[in-house]
This record gives C-alpha cells, sequence and structure tokens, in this order.
C-alpha cells in the first residue's frame, strides 16, 4: 500500500451547525478555535500568556476570540468557516534536521494555502493557522513513536472578488478540489525534501516516479573554419568533384 507523503484534510463549519440551528454553528467553530490554541492533542494543555500567542496571523486574527469574529464577518450564508490540516508524513519529516522542521511545517502550510487558492483562480483569503506538535501511535512492531508535526489552518467561506465584493467559496471532490489540494502538498513538500534532505529520502517511497531529469548539456566541437573555395558541405561528405569528368 502506497504511504501518502503528505495528507491535506479539510472541513467546513456550517453556521447552522451539524444539529441545525445558528447557534451550534458558532458553538462548534469556537470550540475548534480553542483545541487548536490550547492543545497539541487531547491529553494536554497548554497556557499560554500575552506575547506567547500560537497563531501564525495571515488577516484574520492572533486569538480564538477574534478569529471567530472574522469568521463571523467573512463567511457566506452558508460556510461559516474552512478548516484544514496539514500534516506531513512522519518518517520523512524525521529525515529534516530537527532544527529546521518548525520552519519546514509554516513554510509548507503558507505554501500550500496559497498555490491552491491561485490555482483556483481567486485571491487568497485572509487566514490564521497554528502549529501542533505531538507523537504518533506506538508502532505495531516497534513501539516507536515518531514527532507528528502539523497545522490547522483557518479559512473564511469567502473570498474577495475583482469587483471589491465577497463570494461564497466550496470545495467539492466531485470537482476536484479535493485532488487538487493533494497534488499541490505533495508537490510542494516533494521539493523542500528534494532541498532539505536530497533524493535518497525517495528510498521509503520506491513506488513514487523519480524525479524528471536535468536536460543533458552537449558540449558540440567547434566548427572549423573553411578553407579557400571550401563549402560548408565539402566539410560534411569530403572534398566533391566540380566537374563530370572521368
Amino acid at each position: 500500500m502506497t504511504k501518502a507523503l503528505i495528507v491535506p484534510d479539510l472541513a467546513y463549519t456550517s453556521r447552522a451547525g451539524r444539529r441545525g440551528g445558528r447557534s451550534n454553528g458558532y458553538k462548534e467553530l469556537t470550540a475548534k478555535l480553542k483545541y487548536y490554541q490550547y492543545r497539541n492533542d487531547r491529553n494536554g494543555h497548554i497556557p499560554q500568556a500575552e506575547g506567547l500567542e500560537r497563531w501564525q496571523d495571515h488577516g484574520l486574527g492572533r486569538h480564538f476570540r477574534d478569529i471567530m469574529k472574522s469568521c463571523d464577518t467573512l463567511g457566506s450564508d452558508k460556510v461559516l468557516a474552512w478548516t484544514w490540516v496539514i500534516s506531513p508524513a512522519p518518517d520523512l519529516m524525521a529525515l529534516v534536521p530537527e532544527t529546521e522542521r518548525g520552519a519546514l511545517i509554516r513554510s509548507l502550510t503558507e505554501h500550500i494555502v496559497e498555490a491552491y487558492y491561485e490555482a483556483r483562480d481567486v485571491d487568497v483569503p485572509a487566514y490564521s493557522y497554528v502549529v501542533h506538535d505531538r507523537l504518533t501511535k506506538p508502532d505495531e512492531k516497534t513501539g516507536e513513536r515518531l514527532q507528528q508535526l502539523h497545522s490547522h489552518i483557518v479559512l473564511p467561506g469567502t473570498v474577495p472578488s475583482f469587483v471589491g465584493t465577497r463570494e461564497p467559496f466550496y470545495n467539492r471532490a466531485n470537482k476536484g478540489h479535493i485532488a487538487l489540494l493533494q497534488e499541490i502538498a505533495t508537490e510542494c513538500f516533494s521539493v523542500e525534501l528534494d532541498r532539505l534532505v536530497g533524493p535518497e529520502w525517495r528510498e521509503l517511497r520506491p513506488e513514487l516516479a523519480p524525479p524528471p531529469l536535468e536536460p543533458e548539456i552537449i558540449d558540440l566541437p567547434a566548427i572549423p573554419t573553411l578553407a579557400e573555395g571550401e563549402s560548408e558541405l565539402d566539410q560534411w561528405f569530403g572534398r566533391r568533384r566540380s566537374d563530370l569528368d572521368v
């Protein structure tokens, strides 16, 4: 079975919520935002002080309350917010020097978000995200647990339009949107692994096609100077007779 390089996932919170009623959607999104801000997993709480906010703010807010207000303002009639997860494969991230992993997950998150919206031919909306750092479940054979860095991204239910208004934005699997997100995420992570690790990371994914080869540069021999009375055809085919005498 092919192992994914990176798993992007997305979901939406409707204004009505899963059980119907306007307040339920707000309660659902608020609970998500609190979880993103204060936890790495279900078992640990991360207290925060002023100046230690975890959110990377790209216009949506630096605190769950601010992000909630922005989503309310920028949401569509149906979609209050889109919530994404970007989770690179832990075994491949383990190949990256530990000091560079945090910068990598942040760079990946931003590149993937922006490339996806650009591929959909719309402006990138305001968004915020937080990076979670937890351990995987123990391996069934070795019991080993790997670091699982991943990001949670919050985006509004609309995008800016060229006339200055906002338009509803949807992600639909039956229109290829999820496949597009997976393709972009895989390409972004592959490029970064080639840069930070080198091609040896592909040994952990032998089923993947090798990267395209760089075009070979061939040094052509210099064209010799033509002798007096000699043509280029003489150089290619040898000196030819200029008459029909035998």
